[in-house]
């Protein structure tokens, strides 16, 4: 059976290989084989033990009804050979069921490691393209100022400004790398009982001199009593900046972002809906994905973190987002945090 084993699983690895087949494939049928060995194993040794029993009893009892030998010796014959063809059909349907069973639970089992890894390989690749980015723009600005040899002064400050200003993209776009690894601890660090509504008129604030040069107005319907929420007093202001960056940024001049909170079920729950293009159907399921950017033209600023940051910050506070959206009619964010007790 070791044998058997060994030689399914270098077939495998050699379809793996000549990519026959994927890693996934590969690992539901290892489980799989896996399963059918120790069904094959457990029902191998409890029907030699059952069949043994059977055929024992009515052996013992045949003999004890006196019946001519050669009649009894039939008729153990017979019952050892509808004995074993039962036992055999028995098993093979239960080895059967075993494989089919088997090869949906690998399957269910394997399905959430799939989509990690899938997750994983598109974040790396996205990362890779946004961090040679800023590397290729500042290598070929170096090397066009080098091959110049009429570089003066001003020309070769221009190139350095340059230089410095990727430099400077590529270092935030780094931090902000790092920020999502560490938000994966889906722990709250730091948090303290925090008025959130009081932190949220604050932002708004400070938010209204950029809406204000969009001549985009605000509709604010905030609780006036303080709400506490346990929460990181940097991270939440970091969540509700972006929101109303993003608000600001996607809503066309003169437009309006109405912003108000309520309590449900021991939820302080704060909505930010604006009027500006919404987000197209057939993406909005993307639009927390690290990388992932609305804006096909890529003509608005951003390397598309931030709102995968704001997601992991808000669950890390045991909360959660969603957002509605319909194409140019606007956008709803919703938030939603636990009260403190």
């Amino acid at each position: 059976m070791q044998k058997l084993y060994k030689q399914f699983v270098g077939w495998v690895i050699k379809l793996k290989l000549n990519n026959k087949i994927d890693e996934f494939f590969a690992a539901r049928l290892g489980l799989t084989l896996y399963y059918v060995i120790t069904a094959i194993v457990i029902l191998g040794g409890s029907s030699i033990i059952i069949y043994n029993a059977i055929l024992s009893n009515f052996t013992q009892s045949i003999l004890e009804k006196g019946f001519d030998p050669y009649i009894s010796e039939a008729i153990i014959a017979d019952a050892k050979s509808i004995l074993l063809d039962r036992f055999v059909t028995i098993d093979s349907i239960i080895i059967l069921s075993t494989v089919m069973v088997g090869f949906w639970l690998t399957n269910r089992t394997l399905k959430p490691i799939k989509i990690n890894m899938e997750k994983q390989k598109r974040f790396i690749a996205d990362a890779s393209h946004e961090l040679r980015t800023p590397t290729a723009v500042i290598i070929s600005g170096l090397e066009v100022a080098l091959s110049n040899k009429k570089l003066d002064f001003p020309l070769a400050k221009k190139t350095l400004e340059n230089a410095l200003e990727e430099m400077r993209e590529f270092s935030k776009l780094s931090n902000t790398l790092l920020d999502i690894s560490k938000y994966d601890k889906s722990i709250c660090v730091e948090c303290i009982p925090i008025d959130i509504n009081g932190l949220v008129r604050s932002i708004i604030e400070k938010s209204k001199s950029l809406a204000f040069t969009k001549r985009i107005n605000f509709k604010i319907k905030i609780i006036d009593s303080p709400i506490i929420v346990i929460s990181n007093n940097i991270e939440l202001s970091r969540v509700f900046y972006n929101i109303l960056d993003n608000a600001i940024k996607y809503t066309p001049p003169g437009g309006i972002i109405f912003i108000s909170d309520k309590i449900v079920l021991g939820q302080y729950v704060i909505t930010f809906n604006d009027s500006g293009i919404g987000i197209p159907k057939n993406i909005i399921h993307r639009i927390f994905d690290p990388f992932f950017r609305g804006d096909a033209s890529r003509s608005t600023n951003g390397a598309g973190l931030g709102l995968t940051l704001v997601k992991k910050i808000i669950e890390n506070h045991r909360g959660t987002i969603s957002i509605k959206s319909e194409e140019n009619k606007g956008t709803n964010v919703i938030i939603s945090l636990p009260i403190a007790s």
